[in-house]
Parts: C-alpha cells; structure tokens; sequence
C-alpha cells in the first residue's frame, strides 16, 4: 500500500513506541469486539481498559511530534471543535453529577482516539500496512470464534461468572457485532483478504442470529455490505452468497414453523435466536409487526420527539442539557426499558443523545465530522479508482462502510456511548482521515 519508512512528511519515525502502541490497541480493540461489555471492565474502577489505553495513546501523540499536523483537515477540525464544545457543557456538571458527566461525554470525547491514529501514521506511513496485517488477523481470530462466543452468552448467561462487585459479566456479546461482520465482509470484498467459503458460512450465519436480536444490527450489516458490491462490481459473488442463504433460511424457516409455536417476546432480551424473529425484525422496518417490536419502536420515536421539542424547538436549543443528567429518569422512560436490561441513561440514537446534551451546536459539528469525513474519503476513493489504485480504492471503500456500520447501528441503540463501539468507531475514524492525508501526500510528490 506505501512504500518507504519514512512519514509523508519525509521524517523517519523516532522510535519503535508508536508500533509498540499500535500492537496494544489492535488488541484491546480484539477484546472489545470478542468480549465486549466484559472487556470493559477489565481494570481499577474508575480506571478501565479504555482509560488507560487512551492515556497511553496520549502520551504517544505526544511524542510523534504530530499533533499540529493532525489538525490540518476539516474533519479533525470539527471534531476537536465539537471536543472543547463538549468539555464547556461537561465541566460544569461535575459539581452536581460526579463521574457520570465524565462518563456521558466519552460519546465524543473518545475522539481523541482519531487524533492517535492520525498521529502514528503521519509518524510512518507504512503503520497502514501494519493496521491491515493486524485486522487480518483479527478477521482470523474473530469469524470463527463469535458464533460461539455469541450464543453462549444468549443461552448461558447465568453460568458466565461476573467482575467482583459489579453485575457485569467476564463475557458478554450482543447485536453490536454485526457491525464487525459487516467490516469482515466488506474487507474481503475489497480485495484485501481471501475468506474461505467456511468462514463465509460462519459469517452469515452469526449476522443472521444478531439480526434476529436487534434491527438496528441487521442493517448495519446489509447495507454498508450491499453498498461496497455495487461500488466495487461484487454483486455477482454477493448474489451467490444470498441465494443460498435464502434456501438455507427458507428450509430452516419451514422446519421451524412446523415443529414449534410462535412464542411473543415481550422485551428485547427475550427474543429468541430464530428465523422467526429474524422474519419478524425485518418486517418491522418497512410495517408493523409483532408486540415487541413496534413497542420498542413506538418508544423510541416518543422519546426522540420530546429531545427535539426541547433542542429544536425548545429551550435548550443552544446548551442542551448537559452531561451527566440521566435523561431517561428526567424524561419519564426509564419504566419503559426492557425490564431485563440495565437502567437506561440516554435515548437510542447517537444523534439524539448529542443533540440532548449539547444542543443544536453540538449537533451541527457531529454532523460536519460525518459529512465532511465521508466526503473525503469517498473523493480519495474515486481518485484512486480513475488512477487504477486498486488497493488504495479498496481500503478507503472498507474504512468508509466500516465506520457507516458503526453510525447505522448508534442511530437505533447505545452504542458509541462506551468504550466496546466507541472507541473502534473513532480509531476507524482517525485511520480513514489518516490515510486519505497519506494518499494525497504519496500522490501529490
């Protein structure tokens, strides 16, 4: 992909510290995706797994001597905007909510991680390498090993011993892994990895089971997949893939249907991993459906509508909330969470939670990152596509649908919330604005 050791700035890297860094984050990222919630709260509370690889992260940037130059694109731009917006609106909840505020705030504070990655590989420019051989790997640890992982904790979850004084599990997993299939997908549809028909197998069969837990899941592995066949002229090898799921799914739908009754979920926890759940879940999206899932939906929609009562239209068009206040408890839908589930604190939208807490401003830099990312990206992935760039072409095509897995998910559930899908989700951020920054400098000299 580059070639050379030095950085586009054609300085050479100072030390090895920054590959060190890289190898520690590729594998904590590894432990969020296989262990989620549970590898969070590997650490000394307050202190976690997170926290710590942030400060180490820090101190690395730091030392790259690269912190200015990471500052010199429009989507960094924003972001550290949107950073110091937040910080204003956090500091002075402190005094009355303690460490929820802090805790409210990684939503965008996790940005931070962007700026490591942009540093490390403006540092060496050859850490892109370094990041694909990495994901290679964890594409081989992580396809085979989550439908496991998964549905242990969905069946077993009594048995999984829990992190001293905490209700946490050591393991726990949830829909939120589609958004890594999705990545899986999409990276060995790029061209920059080869799957074996087995581990597309276990691949489709694991998104199928999240599917059947959460829709927000399901979509943020169809489309961002379905994007990159048409973008990269896939549709024939996907068309493959879905035709003979379809069979697979048609023949266990039937089964199914003919050996057991319909049972009602009456929360999320409680529906069951089955193709008539999955069928269920996908008809909610386009009309109604069962009890379960308009219920889910009806709330959420009631609760988004008075967020944007009081932003948009509102008092607190300007300030937002704040972080800290537990939004569920002030806005009367905490009885309204699955009753299996823990207490609820913000609304199941990455957008509606930002536009809640920092207002119509926070919002509007949120969505500049967002747009003015993409743009870039998308820009970088057509210049390299007209040049023949293969590879280039590819890598910014799987760091796009990536992240857009990511957002798909956070705009139906809490997600970028905490460190298991926030931190991957800002990393990805800092890598494509990264390499795009790298393509421009190898193209341009």
């Amino acid at each position: 992909m580059t070639s050379g050791s030095a950085s586009c700035s054609g300085r050479a890297s100072r030390t090895d510290l920054g590959d060190r860094y890289l190898l520690l984050l590729s594998c904590v990222l590894l432990g969020y995706a296989l262990l989620g919630k549970g590898f969070a709260y590997l650490g000394f509370p307050p202190i976690f797994i997170g926290e710590m690889t942030l400060f180490a992260g820090l101190v690395v940037l730091l030392r790259t001597g690269c912190l200015l130059a990471t500052l010199t694109t429009l989507p960094s731009l924003a972001l550290a905007a949107a950073m110091a917006w937040v910080v204003l609106r956090t500091l002075p909840a402190i005094d009355s909510y303690g460490f929820d505020a802090l805790r409210d705030s990684v939503v965008v504070m996790y940005g931070s991680f962007a700026f490591i990655v942009i540093a490390l590989l403006l540092d060496d420019a050859n850490r892109i390498n370094s990041i694909l051989r990495y994901y290679g790997v964890f594409v081989r640890i992580f396809i085979p090993t989550i439908p496991f992982i998964y549905a242990f904790h969905r069946y077993m979850g009594e048995q999984i011993p829990k992190w001293p004084g905490s209700d946490v599990p050591i393991l726990q997993s949830s829909g939120e892994i589609t958004t890594h299939l999705a990545g899986a997908a999409v990276f060995a549809l790029a061209g920059l990895s080869r799957m074996r028909p087995l581990a597309v197998a276990l691949l489709s069969a694991t998104a199928v089971m999240a599917s059947a837990a959460s829709r927000g899941g399901m979509l943020a592995f169809v489309v961002p997949v379905i994007f990159a066949a048409l973008v990269l002229g896939k549709v024939r090898a996907l068309a493959a893939v879905l035709v003979a799921g379809l069979v697979i799914f048609a023949a266990t739908f039937a089964v199914e249907t003919a050996v057991s009754d319909a049972r009602i979920a009456t929360s999320t926890e409680e529906r069951s991993l089955s193709t008539r759940q999955f069928a269920d879940n996908f008809a909610s999206l386009v009309s109604r459906s069962g009890e379960d899932t308009e219920g889910t939906k009806t709330w959420r929609l009631e609760w988004w509508t008075i967020i944007l009562n009081d932003t948009v239209f509102g008092p607190d068009f300007w300030t937002g909330r704040g972080f800290g206040l537990n939004l569920a408890d002030a806005d009367g839908f905490q009885h309204r969470k699955d009753p299996n589930s823990p207490p609820l604190r913000s609304p199941h939208s990455v957008h509606m939670t930002i536009l809640a807490r920092a207002g119509v401003p926070g919002l509007g830099l949120w969505a500049i990152i967002l747009v003015s990312w993409s743009i870039a990206l998308s820009g970088a992935a057509r210049a390299a596509l007209r040049r023949g760039e293969a590879e280039w072409a590819g890598l910014f095509i799987f760091i796009g649908c990536y992240a857009a897995s990511f957002v798909i998910n956070a705009s139906f559930d809490v997600a970028l919330e905490g460190p298991m899908q926030g931190i991957w989700f800002w990393c990805l951020i800092g890598f494509g604005t990264g390499s795009v920054m790298i393509y421009r400098c190898q193209r341009n000299t």
